[in-house]
C-alpha cells in the first residue's frame, strides 16, 4: 500500500535510525529495500564501498 509519507508519522524507532542507510522521512518500505540491498552487499560495506539506494539515485539524477 502507497501513503504518502506523513501518514507514516514517526515509525522508526531510535534503533533503526542508526543504520548506515537510513535518512529522514524513509518509509518503511524504502527501510526494507534498503536493508536488503545491505545485506545483500555486504561485501561492498566491508570494503567500504557501500553505498544505500537513495543516494545512488540521488547520484544518478545528478548527472542527467
Amino acid at each position: 500500500m502507497n501513503r504518502p509519507e506523513n501518514e507514516y508519522g514517526d515509525w522508526a524507532n531510535p534503533t533503526l535510525k542508526e543504520m548506515p542507510f537510513w535518512r529522514e522521512g524513509m518509509t518503511p518500505e524504502e527501510y526494507d529495500t534498503e536493508r536488503e540491498y545491505y545485506y545483500k552487499n555486504y561485501d561492498l560495506v566491508r570494503k567500504m564501498k557501500y553505498k544505500p539506494l537513495w543516494v545512488q539515485k540521488k547520484e544518478f539524477k545528478e548527472t542527467l
